[in-house]
């Protein structure tokens, strides 16, 4: 065994999720099948996604070869059909799971064998013919089938019903189209969702289809009819230096979809080691346990860039007052409580530096954008100063050490999001102004993308922050006024 092998320990990879459906839900995952057809970046990322969710039995399909240097995440494709080597890289990221590759196309009669036994089927590729085969096999066989495909700037993902003949299942418009790996990766969490939802036989499955687009206008529907949307200037984002404030899950799926923007330097802050029980959706930690967040991001980020993008980490907590030596064009919050939030909020105002946030619980994700003149500041859409102290003030007089509930979808949709709204700051003319207000993703609700707009910006970006700092004194006064009230 190798030394990373040793230090993982793999009772503690899914204790985050069996806190939410138990030993029982988790051994439905590990004992479920679940087929991926085509392994553009559309099946790499959903494939990703389902590993690190602890499904047991992963099918895939796709007859093309890897591409000439082509990464998964930082790990190299060997020559030949992506179906024989991303096994094996998939078994990096989750131990546990079984992977089995076929390298040959959903083509005919003789292909949907590869398809037997299997609980959900997901076409990944942007092929009508074997989207059409896909969903025969799943009709005879009466297995649930999610259709989905992407192209530049626009994904879509739809749950095909049995008992219809649509075309839309079929994503015509996607025919030939190649994919878009920022767009698969920010829909990589909602397929993995509806999954989890079929495997448990959750009576909340997929009704409409769930839309992503980039340009002006509404995120989440259909693109404007003729739209051709401009590409990014590349020359814009080669010169930006960008933070991610936080290294953990949500820092780990962002620092994906960043190191496909072509900054120039991305810098990632957190103070914490990668454990056991982060892994499961913390999925750059696959040979980091043991090791420092940031440091070890920064590497991947290195190397999924193929050395384009310069990262440093730094081990560093984020406490009141927090600084940095460098001055960045753009900071990321990607941490997991309300007080660290609040000091990076503090630090978006206090440096003047536009402030993209990013949370995620496990049935819900939310991101923001903060920048003077244009949104409001985190304070005024979720009181965070106060109740960043309020929480603070709790962890420190309680004596509890509790693990939350978490999930690697909501994480992966919150970060990839977030990390997308960039385009809205730099290239407003092109990829609209920046929202504002909340954009959600919540998996219980029927219609699973949300906005909650505001009409006006606020004048904090002009004024001091409060004193953020918690002393002794106060988390004692707190805990006896507590101790008296409840």
């Amino acid at each position: 065994m190798t030394k990373e092998e040793t230090i993982i320990i793999e009772e503690d990879r899914y204790k985050r999720q069996t806190l939410l459906w138990g030993d029982d839900g988790q051994a439905k995952l590990n004992n479920a099948r679940v087929a991926v057809i085509g392994l553009g970046p559309q099946g790499i990322y959903a494939s990703l996604c389902l590993a690190s969710l602890g499904v047991g039995n992963i099918v895939l399909i796709d007859g093309q070869d890897a591409k000439e240097n082509e990464l998964f995440l930082d790990m190299p494709f060997a020559k030949g059909p992506k179906a024989k080597s991303l096994p094996g890289l998939l078994s990096q990221i989750n131990r546990q799971i079984n992977v089995e590759g076929y390298a040959t196309d959903l083509e005919s009669r003789l292909d949907q064998l590869a398809l037997k036994g299997t609980d959900v089927i997901i076409d990944a590729t942007n092929s009508i013919s074997s989207k059409q085969l896909a969903i025969a096999y799943g009709r005879e066989k009466n297995i649930p089938v999610l259709s989905t495909s992407s192209k530049w700037a626009y994904t879509k993902l739809i749950l095909c019903d049995p008992n219809t003949n649509n075309p839309h299942f079929l994503m015509p418009n996607f025919e030939a189209q190649e994919q878009d790996p920022l767009m698969a990766l920010a829909l990589s969490g909602i397929i993995t969702e509806e999954v989890k939802k079929l495997i448990f036989k959750d009576q909340n499955f997929l009704k409409n289809p769930i839309r992503y687009r980039l340009g002006s206008g509404y995120r989440f529907g259909f693109p404007e009819k003729g739209e051709e949307l401009e590409r990014p200037d590349s020359e814009i984002y080669s010169k930006l230096k960008v933070a991610f404030l936080g290294g953990g899950a949500l820092g780990c799926w962002g620092a994906i979809a960043a190191s496909m923007m072509g900054f120039e330097r991305l810098d990632v802050f957190d103070y914490d080691i990668f454990e056991s029980h982060n892994i499961n959706r913390q999925v750059l930690a696959y040979d980091g346990v043991d090791k420092e967040k940031a440091l070890h991001i920064a590497e991947k980020i290195l190397a999924m860039s193929h050395g384009k993008t310069a990262s440093t980490g730094f081990n560093q907590k984020i406490l009141p007052g927090f600084t940095t030596e460098e001055k960045y064009d753009l900071v990321f919050d990607f941490v997991d409580n309300r007080y660290t939030r609040a000091v990076n909020s503090a630090y978006g105002i206090n440096t003047k530096t536009p402030l993209i946030s990013a949370g995620a619980l496990p049935n819900s994700a939310r991101w923001d954008v903060h920048l003077e003149g244009k949104t409001q500041c985190m304070d005024h859409l979720f009181n965070i100063y106060e109740e960043g102290r309020r929480e603070e003030m709790i962890r420190r007089a309680s004596c509890a050490l509790n693990p939350n509930p978490s999930v690697v979808m909501s994480n992966a949709i919150a970060a990839v999001c977030a990390v997308l709204d960039t385009y809205t700051i730099f290239e407003s003319e092109k990829f609209g102004e920046p929202f504002n207000g909340e954009q959600t993703y919540r998996s219980d609700l029927s219609k699973r993308f949300g906005t909650n707009p505001l009409k006006d910006t606020c004048d904090c970006y002009s004024k001091p922050v409060p004193d953020l700092i918690v002393t002794d004194e106060q988390v004692k006064a707190f805990a006896a006024t507590t101790e008296t009230t409840d």
